[in-house]
């Protein structure tokens, strides 16, 4: 009993040493080739933030097209846009300023486009 013990710890260090081995290799890779790292992390933002604008812009055409006026538009735009801000600011753990910075303007954004839903501004 005490050999398959000794067997699986012997495993399971085999296996973090792997991984640990495996995640060194990758960093000293990526640290190699810093303009690749950068074109790739420069070009998931664009692309990302791309997605997002794309959807953005065309939500409205896209909900008026279904009959939701542009007031009720408005309405569930600023509602998933404060859920997205409030969500993001309280399950931020780990993440840095900046996503701090992303979630409150998105929350901010959100108060401002429910504000003119309501006909506030």
């Amino acid at each position: 009993m005490s050999s398959d013990l000794t067997l699986s710890r012997s495993k399971m260090t085999d296996s973090f040493r792997t991984a640990k081995l495996a995640r060194k290799k990758r960093a000293k890779w990526w640290s190699q080739h810093i303009p690749l790292a950068y074109l790739t992390l420069i070009g998931l933002f664009v692309a990302i933030y791309l997605g997002v604008a794309f959807i953005d812009r065309r939500s409205p055409r896209w909900l008026i097209a279904l009959r939701v006026s542009p007031s009720g538009v408005n309405l569930l735009l600023g509602t998933v846009s404060c859920g997205l801000g409030i969500w993001g600011i309280r399950a931020r753990k780990g993440l840095g300023a900046g996503w701090l910075f992303i979630f409150v303007l998105s929350l901010l954004g959100g108060i401002l486009t429910l504000a003119k839903a309501f006909a506030f501004l």
